[in-house]
């Protein structure tokens, strides 16, 4: 049997049909991300050498410590799956999150594509089922997510609405930019940039290495479209043969 603890939370909260609170579900979910450096990973990893422990993707980590608490499938954890717990700086991102999706139900779903309607409506519940954690392992990537991209979309709109294109298509272009957004996709093992030149204007392209946002760095490319942002209707350059260098 689950106990209960201070501070309204169910650190083992007791199991009715196999299900658990949201704000427990919540917890574990950001444990997870947690030992995954913050990052939602999709695939599992194990390495040839013992010393290197073998990396859970997000969905598993959270799917093996509710089958070792409340079901029968504890016997058939992988023999590497190392048994965590939320931390009390677990349970506080799960009071942020919370505050930030109550947003969306005053604002109602109207407004929202499927799957963040979806996502809305899986963090309204009060409990979670505990086969049908999918979604919740994937709640601290979709939040902070989606707190980047509303703090984007006002910096583009203040900032950058006057955003212009750069030359023609196919036209040779250099200037100095700063990275506002990145996004890796493992289908095609690449990062996708949004980023503002000096004079305010709105670029983007795929490239193979990491950069943090914020960075300033010399871009040479070549012009491929001139399209608008996605998060705002601003002009923004689609570059491709990015080359970027150290400032």
């Amino acid at each position: 049997m689950f106990t209960e603890v201070k501070n309204g939370y169910v650190h083992k909260a007791a199991v009715r049909g196999k299900t658990v609170k949201l704000t427990e579900a919540l917890a574990v979910a950001y444990a997870a991300y947690r030992i995954n450096n913050n990052t939602y990973t999709k695939d599992t990893r194990r390495f040839s050498c013992d010393e290197n422990k073998t990396q859970f993707d997000n969905k598993s980590l959270v799917r093996y410590y509710w089958d070792a608490q409340v079901t029968a499938d504890a016997k058939y954890l992988p023999t590497d799956f190392e048994m965590f717990e939320p931390t009390e700086a677990d349970y506080a991102n799960v009071q942020e999150a919370m505050k930030w999706m109550k947003r969306y139900v005053m604002l109602g779903l109207g407004d929202l594509d499927g799957f963040k309607a979806d996502m809305v409506r899986e963090l309204s519940q009060d409990e979670v089922a505990v086969k049908r954690m999918g979604r919740i392992a994937f709640a601290p990537e979709f939040i902070a997510r989606d707190r980047h991209e509303s703090e984007l979309k006002k910096e583009i709109r203040v900032e950058y609405r006057d955003s212009q294109h750069l030359g023609a298509e196919k036209d040779s272009v250099e200037a100095v930019i700063a990275i506002l957004d990145k996004r890796y996709s493992a289908n095609w093992e690449t990062y996708y940039y949004t980023a503002v030149t000096t004079d305010g204007n709105l670029v983007s392209f795929g490239n193979k290495f990491a950069y943090d946002v914020g960075a300033i760095l010399r871009c040479k490319a070549k012009v491929k479209a001139q399209t608008k942002n996605n998060l705002f209707e601003a002009d923004e350059t689609r570059l491709n043969y990015v080359k970027l260098y150290k400032v």
